[in-house]
């Protein structure tokens, strides 16, 4: 008897082995480069999966329509959706900026999480939020460093992650220099690419609109939340999306998305997807195709998709 039990509890070490060597094996053929905006109301919050197992979260801020004092986006929002999507470590964390509504969620994601790089603009601020940050980034020896046009993260797989903005000498004498030096990040997978915005405003979208080689892009986060301000024509056609997501609250009182960029939008063509109708919008990217799907029951009939070469893309596909 005690030798049936023996190996019956062999075979079953033997059968979870298998087990474990298949699902690390399917692990290593995903080839998902998944990008998900999380709906954490009027802010942004953006979660990078790479199919190698590479995480990035890029801000994690938001206000919530009845944000009070016992409120934290980072607790209440961004870590259980983390947690959801069973991501345990951040091998990046890119600020882009350090408005509360980008920010608000990050000391308890640092808290929460182990991350292996803090990127940041380091524009200087006067935010507790930020200087608790500084405090976890000391206290966990998180490596800290200053974000600039030029730097390029490794996700493997061949996905390139460039950040295009800002300068090394920031932008001085702007209308909001916090939001116009905001980190700007571009991901290129196979042909499908997705640029990553932040807050960037008037003056920061004129200039990188001559450069338009480099920003053309499959997906747009549209910047500020769909802001008047950041409605260039220039930037906007530089872009040509072919998906426009815009992370923006229900009845914000700033209005966005303003008209002015949605009449932009949809002058290029771009189908547009918003966190405050939509929920979580996930952009999913397996060459050569990429689709694009939101959480909300308004969401759920509603499918943008397309190709490597960018046609086809449409609604129901």
């Amino acid at each position: 008897m005690i030798r049936l039990s023996r190996e019956r509890s062999l075979l079953l070490v033997l059968l979870l082995a298998v087990i474990t060597v298949w699902w690390l094996a399917l692990g290593e053929l995903n080839e998902d480069l998944i990008i998900t905006v999380l709906d954490v109301g009027q802010g942004d919050a953006i979660l990078i999966q790479a199919p190698g197992g590479r995480t990035v979260l890029i801000d994690a801020g938001g206000r919530h329509d009845q944000e009070s004092s016992a409120w934290d986006v980072g607790h209440d929002i961004v870590v259980p959706a983390l947690l959801a999507r069973r991501v345990t470590h951040l091998d990046a964390l890119i600020i882009t900026h350090p408005h509360a509504d980008h920010i608000g969620g990050v000391p308890a994601v640092l808290t929460a999480l182990p991350v292996g790089l803090l990127l940041d603009p380091m524009l200087g601020t006067d935010s507790d939020t930020y200087a608790r940050i500084l405090d976890l980034i000391e206290e966990k020896k998180i490596r800290h460093e200053r974000a600039v046009e030029g730097q390029h993260l490794n996700l493997g797989r061949g996905i390139d992650a460039d950040v295009l903005h800002p300068p090394d000498v920031r932008l001085r004498g702007t209308d909001d220099d916090m939001n116009n030096n905001s980190v700007v990040l571009r991901l290129a997978y196979e042909g499908v690419s997705v640029l990553l915005t932040g807050d960037l405003d008037a003056e920061a979208a004129e200039s990188m609109a001559r450069s338009a080689n480099t920003i053309r892009s499959t997906v747009l986060k549209v910047p500020h939340h769909g802001a008047r301000e950041s409605a260039v024509p220039a930037f906007i056609e530089a872009v040509s999306p072919k998906l426009a997501v815009i992370s923006v609250g229900q009845n914000n009182p700033w209005g966005h998305p303003t008209d002015e960029m949605l009449r932009e939008l949809e002058r290029v063509g771009a189908k547009v997807m918003r966190t405050d109708r939509d929920g979580a919008v996930t952009i999913t990217i397996r060459p050569p195709r990429w689709w694009a799907l939101g959480s909300s029951a308004r969401a759920k009939n509603l499918r943008v998709a397309g190709d490597v070469s960018m046609v086809g893309v449409g609604e129901g596909q």
